[in-house]
């Protein structure tokens, strides 16, 4: 049924006169005279008794008249709900997010959009960076937070500031308590780090940096995420890089110190051409008010 039809029809009910119903509808009579006519076609059933002394409904009519209400509340509420959605107001946000983003500003931007569009349902999902260029390329996720650069190509992705890497240290280690540390000074260091397959790029990096000191780094273990390396390195495992973010969530039996030209762990959010929906426009907007803040 035609809801502006429907609404005709409530709207004469309720002043049971024609020529004012029109009025208040800012239609002629003969217009919605027709209206009303189509919408007893389409229903199967004559809604109203039209004569000399007035209009009055009849017993199909009344019958219709709840409902038809309930209709018009329904159908109202769909169209705004799909105009809230078209506008990024309203809807499902899928984002999925390494670790490592996790410790940066991206929980600050997820309670921000939250709190300004309480009508977007997040779904949070925590994977490893090439994960999420797959999630995003089958369309299992609307937007990823990961670490360029990415493998699939048809991506498109806004970089964000790189995420520093920060030594994590034993308290009582040797180096805990020197101002500045390079990589000369970690030759010998029984390092952890992570498998080079979740990161090529960072771990090849890295390495380069100890070869231009002069140092082959030992590395005695592997571990992922980095919230894993640190806890080994509290049990005495080994020394290791964490981001700053993880740096900042302090553990017991760990210090943090920064090491002269360590790279940073670059950062981006990613999504699938052409670009994101509105709900994923609004929360990347958010992101980067946070990131500027």
């Amino acid at each position: 049924m035609d809801l502006r039809s429907v609404e005709c029809f409530i709207r004469v009910t309720e002043t049971l006169h024609f020529g004012r119903a029109a009025a208040d509808l800012h239609l002629s009579q003969p217009a919605l005279s027709q209206r009303i006519r189509t919408l007893e076609r389409d229903v199967g059933a004559t809604l109203l008794d039209r004569d000399r002394r007035g209009v009055r409904l009849t017993a199909a009519g009344l019958a219709f008249l709840s409902p038809a209400r309930a209709a018009l509340a329904h159908g109202e509420r769909a169209i705004d709900v799909a105009r809230r959605t078209e506008r990024g107001l309203h809807g499902r946000l899928r984002l999925g997010f390494t670790v490592v983003a996790s410790h940066t500003r991206l929980p600050r931007a997820v309670q921000t959009f939250r709190s300004a569009f309480s009508e977007v349902t997040i779904d949070l999902i925590e994977i490893n960076s090439p994960a999420v260029e797959e999630a995003l390329e089958r369309g299992a996720i609307d937007l990823g937070v990961l670490h360029p650069p990415l493998s699939r190509k048809q991506l498109r992705y806004r970089a964000l500031p790189d995420e520093p890497l920060i030594l994590a240290l034993p308290v009582d280690h040797r180096l805990a308590d020197q101002p500045t540390i390079t990589f000369a000074d970690l030759a010998g260091e029984p390092m952890l780090a992570a498998p080079r397959s979740v990161g090529p790029v960072l771990f090849d990096k890295l390495i380069g940096c100890f070869r231009a000191a002069g140092v082959e780094p030992s590395i005695v273990q592997e571990a992922t995420p980095v919230t894993t390396l640190a806890g080994l390195v509290a049990a005495g495992a080994g020394i290791g890089f964490v981001t700053r973010g993880v740096a900042l969530a302090t553990r017991p039996g760990v210090v943090f110190r920064e090491v002269v030209g360590a790279p940073g762990v670059p950062i981006a959010i990613a999504w699938m051409p052409p670009e994101p929906a509105a709900t994923g426009q609004r929360f990347i907007a958010v992101m980067d008010a946070v990131w500027a803040d």
